[in-house]
């Protein structure tokens, strides 16, 4: 039921995108991911779960992305 609600063409081309911006600023869609939630105002911390080492070393790097407001800007025109 939740794969077909948000497994949709759309929502796979905005992954596809997010996946190519942050690849071609040599980061991944995790670090992606983090950055842009901890530039939210709204959000007051970041919890990630890890169940492996690397896990943990991924987290710890994606922590160190800050985007800047023109990526934040391309961010909100991809996801629109």
């Amino acid at each position: 039921m939740l794969r077909e609600r948000y497994v949709t063409p759309r929502n796979e081309d905005i992954v596809e995108k997010l996946q190519a911006f942050a690849q071609a600023r040599g980061h991944s869609l995790l670090e992606l991911a983090f950055s842009w939630l901890s530039s939210r105002t709204q959000v007051a911390s970041v919890i990630a779960g890890a169940t492996r080492v690397e896990q943990v070393e991924q987290n710890v790097k994606a922590i160190g992305w800050a985007l800047s407001a023109e990526e934040l800007v391309e961010i909100d025109r991809i996801t629109k």
